[in-house]
This record gives structure tokens, sequence and C-alpha cells, in this order.
């Protein structure tokens, strides 16, 4: 796995945006699709390597169920929890396959999460 430094600013800089563009934001994680952290930030308690794990793990099923289900690949993992949302997405980069996490609480706009966060997955993609 070559994880150019290109990729890893691309990484930083898609986080700063996530972070600043969404409301109700708690923590964005990106990760390597075997649940290797690449970037981070966090403004809760939450466990960065845990989500990224899960991540992995999540988007693994993802695949499983696409590929099962005649859909063709799985884009996007989208979790509605009591207290708020995690959203998984792919971005998949000629060199590696990147997954960007977003947790957010209740008062996020779920359209405008994923609104940003597959313009993240297409940066990270093009880096």
């Amino acid at each position: 796995m070559n994880i150019t430094p290109q990729i890893k600013l691309a990484a930083e800089s898609a986080i700063d945006t996530l972070m600043s563009e969404i409301k109700g934001v708690k923590a964005v994680v990106i990760s390597t699709e075997d649940g290797l952290e690449l970037a981070a930030r966090v403004e809760n308690t939450a466990q960065v390597a845990r989500l990224s794990a899960i991540a992995s793990s999540l988007a693994a099923l993802g695949a499983v169920a696409g590929e099962e289900s005649d859909l063709g690949d799985c884009d996007n993992v989208t979790i509605e929890a009591t207290h708020g949302h995690i959203l998984m997405l792919q971005a998949r980069h000629p060199e590696l396959t990147l997954i960007v996490s977003v947790v957010t609480g209740k008062d996020a706009i779920i359209g405008q999460v994923l609104y940003f966060a597959k313009q993240a997955t297409l940066a990270l993609q093009h880096a």
C-alpha cells in the first residue's frame, strides 16, 4: 500500500472542509480499507482506532451486499442512531481505497453531510 504525502495532505484537507462545512459534526476519520487510520479529527470521546476498524468492516459488508444483490460496488453506508448518524463513504483512489467516516449529532442535516462527504471522496480519488 502506497500512501503518498499528497494523499495524506488531501485527507487532512478533506477533514478540514468537512469539519468546517457540516453543522453538528462530531468526528471525521479517513482510513484505509483495511482499517489503518490515515487522518482524523474528533470533537467528542469517539475512539478513532475503533471507528476506523468498524468502518473497514462495514465497508466490506456493504461490498458483499452490493455484489450479492447484483447492485455493484457499495459507495456508502449510513447508520442512523438515537443521538446521530455515521456515514462511511468509499474513495477509490487508483493506488488504494480510503474510507471517509463522518460522525454527526442528531442536529446534522443528513443531505448536507452526504453532499460534503461525497465531495471529499471525489477530492481524495483524484489526489
